[in-house]
Parts: structure tokens; C-alpha cells; sequence
């Protein structure tokens, strides 16, 4: 009995050690027990680039891809966050450039940022690196394609322009040729003339200048004929149509992966052996979700009603600011203590309107934000932030939806530019009336509110 417990034993023990170098050789090779530093890069568009692509500096691993924040507008650029081992740290400089690379011609991607200058100074925790769009092959073969057709175009020009430029010579020395012989025979008026020994050496002069010309317009031919040889030689159009038709190869492959890939859905897609589809089982999967997450919320909002958190949200006054109507706002005292901190921000210098129409920030309003979280940089980290929107327009709808969409373009900037949460940002529309005590009796704009912690 006793060699069975020792024998489980031996085998419990053994399996954990397996287990825990297993997970430790996993965790290595993702760099899960390495210290990291943050990096963020925006490119145009991330073909190819997904969650947990590796991340090299220069052609070392250093990590892998945390997150991509896709852009509000289809103008907008992608965002990546990048986790790199601190112990590159000192080859990432401000100058260093993310690009995305393949492992030889169709190997997997990866992000490559390129060490940086000597002169640069070294890249900060968080920091913001430029990044380079990836060359597409089918870019490079319209531009070849392109310059073929130009230069052959410059080509057929200029042989015609030297075949025009040759008949004419030709011409003017067989002109030269008969007036000469008429002259020298005495006939007419310009055989008179040419019986002058002035005039017949400058006769000749002009002729031999012609046959000069015809010279150098035979060696630009020839040099035209060099040209053309060079071209043929280099095999340029021999080289297009090979890359044209790797190009093809490649479109070929690339369809019937596809193929495969539209088999291979079509077998996960369909009846399993209850003879429910995927559509059918993924319908029920997110009827069970939503079940689910109304659970969790109906539990959460018990939560605070439970004896030991609910003295906090009575003492606050309320349980969600979503749920708090701008007249009980300005009645909470929770938000209008002394040592609540506030900077406001005036409609005329912090907000303007597009070319669309529609109300945007200036960059008089986002410098006034970026200093005002400058000087409370523990305060965002520490206290809650409330931004409330104000509006004294003339009409009641116009007045409603600025001092609605307001506070959301201040949010959103502070969510863009110092990665804050939705969540951690209350926004509060209020018309035109601000709260007692708020040293205000009416505005027109919005207000960043530091709420102060409870001691």
C-alpha cells in the first residue's frame, strides 16, 4: 500500500515539474519573464500584421505585437503597441523606423525597428516611433511597366525626327549639287554669279558645312543605335514578363489556398452531429453571452447595494454618473467641493467647425488640454476626471447637442493622446449652467473636472 502513495506521489511530482518547465520554456520563448517597454507605431494599413506578430530590433526577437487600435475614420492610421525587452532599449532611439519585413520572399512577417543613430536620443517608455509603408510588388511592376512604355515612346520620336532631319540634308545637297553644274556651265543668273571666285568659295564653304551636319547626324544615329542595344542588352522586357508571370504563379497559389481555405469552412460551417449548423450553434453561443453579461451586470449593480459597499455610494450620493440628470449633478455636493480642481475651456478659442460642417478642437484648445494634464499628471492617475459640456447657443436643439458632443471631442482626444479608458473619463452635458460654487455662473464650452479623492 505504502509503494502505491509513493509511486502516485513520484508521478504527481514528476508531471508538475514537466508542467512548470513546460510553461516556463513557453513563457521563454514568448519572453513572457523578460521585462518589456512600450512602443507605439501608426502605419496606413496592417496587411499581414495581427496580435503577437514577433518584433525584431535590428534582426534580434525582442517581442511581439500587444494590441492594434483600429482608427475612427478611413483616413486614420492604425495603431500598434509594441512590447520590446528593456535590454534593447539603448539600440531604439527617437529616430529608429518600424517597418514589416518577411523572412525570404514568402516567409512570415515581422516588425523590424531599425536601430537608431548614435546622435539621437534614446526612445522612452511609451514613445511614438515613425514607421515606413511596405513596398507592394504590384506597385514595382506598374512602375516598370510604365518606364517601358515611356521609353519606347521616346524612342519611335526620336527616329522619326532623325529619318525627317536626314531627307531634308539629303535634299539640300542634291539642290547644292545641280546649282553647282549649272553655274560651272554659265547658264543663267546664278551661273553669272558663281563665275565670281568670292561667291564660289562661299558656295563651297556651305557645302562642306552640309556634309559636317550630315557627319554628326550619322554619329547621333549611331549613338541612338547604342542606346537601343544597351536596353536590349540589360533583357529589361525579359525581366518584366518573368516577374509578370511569378506574379501569376503566385495569383495561382494564392487561389488555390483559397480554395482550400473556402473547403475547409465549408466542413467547420456545416451540420455537426446534432444536425445544428455553425450559424445556428453561433447564434446560441451569443444568446448564452448576452444571458451571461446581463447576469454580471444585475450581480454588479446588487454589489453595491451590499452592506459593505453601499455606505460608500449613499456618502457619494449617487451609483452611476450615467444615471444622474444635470439638475442632480449640480445638487451632488460630491462635485462641487472647494478642492475640486477645474479648467475651463472657452467656445471661441477651443473649438471650431470643418469643412463639413461639423465642430472639431483647435490646436489653441488641445495645447490648453496637454498643459492642463501636464501639471496634473499624479491626478489622472489618482483622482476620478469628469469633462462637462456647455453650450449657450440661441436655440434649445442646438444648445443640447453641443453641450453633448463637446465633452466627447475632449474625451476622445484624451483617450487618443495620453491612453486613457472611456471608462475612466465621465462626461456630463450640462446646457449652459454650471454647478454652484464652480465659480461660474454660466459658459460656453467645456470643463475638465479633477475630482478630489476622499481622505
Amino acid at each position: 500500500m505504502k509503494n502505491s502513495f509513493v509511486v502516485a506521489g513520484v508521478f504527481v511530482v514528476s508531471a508538475l515539474v514537466l508542467f512548470s518547465v513546460g510553461l516556463f520554456l513557453i513563457g521563454n520563448s514568448h519572453k513572457l519573464f523578460a521585462h518589456h517597454l512600450d512602443f507605439y507605431t501608426e502605419m496606413s494599413g496592417v496587411n499581414g500584421v495581427t496580435r503577437g506578430l514577433k518584433v525584431r530590433v535590428a534582426g534580434f526577437d525582442a517581442g511581439q505585437v500587444e494590441s492594434i487600435q483600429i482608427p475612427r475614420l478611413p483616413s486614420g492610421k492604425f495603431r500598434l503597441k509594441l512590447q520590446v525587452d528593456d535590454k534593447l532599449q539603448q539600440l531604439v532611439r527617437d529616430d529608429s523606423v518600424v517597418t514589416v519585413e518577411s523572412d525570404g520572399l514568402v516567409g512570415d512577417k515581422f516588425l523590424l525597428i531599425h536601430d537608431g543613430t548614435d546622435q539621437s536620443a534614446q526612445a522612452l517608455n511609451g514613445t511614438t516611433l515613425p514607421s515606413k509603408e511596405p513596398l507592394e510588388l504590384s506597385a514595382v511592376i506598374a512602375k516598370a511597366a510604365g518606364v517601358m512604355d515611356q521609353a519606347s515612346v521616346t524612342l519611335r520620336d526620336i527616329h522619326g525626327k532623325l529619318d525627317t532631319a536626314l531627307d531634308t540634308v539629303t535634299k539640300t545637297v542634291d539642290n547644292a549639287d545641280g546649282l553647282i553644274t549649272v553655274a560651272r556651265n554659265g547658264k543663267g543668273t546664278i551661273g553669272v554669279l558663281l563665275n565670281d571666285q568670292q561667291t564660289s568659295a562661299q558656295l563651297k564653304q556651305t557645302v562642306a558645312n552640309a556634309e559636317q551636319a550630315t557627319a554628326n547626324l550619322d554619329h547621333s544615329s549611331v549613338q541612338v543605335e547604342q542606346v537601343v542595344t544597351d536596353f536590349q542588352s540589360r533583357n529589361l522586357p525579359a525581366k518584366v514578363d518573368s516577374t509578370i508571370t511569378s506574379a501569376r504563379h503566385a495569383a495561382g497559389q494564392i487561389d488555390e489556398a483559397s480554395q482550400q481555405v473556402n473547403a475547409t469552412l465549408t466542413d467547420a460551417l456545416g451540420p455537426d452531429r446534432s444536425g445544428e449548423d455553425a450559424a445556428e450553434n453561433i447564434r446560441e453561443s451569443l444568446s448564452n453571452v448576452n444571458v451571461a453579461t446581463a447576469n454580471l451586470a444585475d450581480d454588479t449593480e446588487a454589489l453595491k447595494h451590499e452592506f459593505f459597499f453601499r455606505g460608500f455610494f449613499k456618502k457619494r450620493g449617487y451609483y452611476s454618473l450615467g444615471e444622474l440628470t444635470p439638475e442632480q449633478y449640480r445638487a451632488n455636493v460630491y462635485f462641487q467641493k472647494d478642492s475640486n480642481r477645474r479648467t475651463w475651456l472657452g467656445a471661441a478659442n477651443s473649438f471650431t467647425t470643418d469643412a463639413k460642417g461639423n465642430e472639431v478642437l483647435t490646436a489653441e484648445g488641445k495645447r490648453q488640454i496637454d498643459q492642463t494634464i501636464g501639471q496634473e499628471k499624479q491626478t489622472i492617475v489618482d483622482e476620478s476626471l469628469v469633462v462637462e459640456g456647455y453650450s449657450s447657443q440661441v436655440t434649445a436643439p442646438n444648445e443640447v447637442i453641443n453641450s453633448r458632443s463637446r465633452p466627447l471631442l475632449v474625451a476622445q482626444y484624451l483617450e487618443e493622446h495620453f491612453h486613457l479608458k472611456s471608462t475612466d473619463i465621465g462626461i456630463m452635458p450640462l446646457n449652459a449652467t454650471p454647478p454652484p460654487n464652480s465659480g461660474k455662473d454660466t459658459w460656453d464650452g467645456a470643463c475638465i473636472v479633477f475630482l478630489a479623492a476622499k481622505k
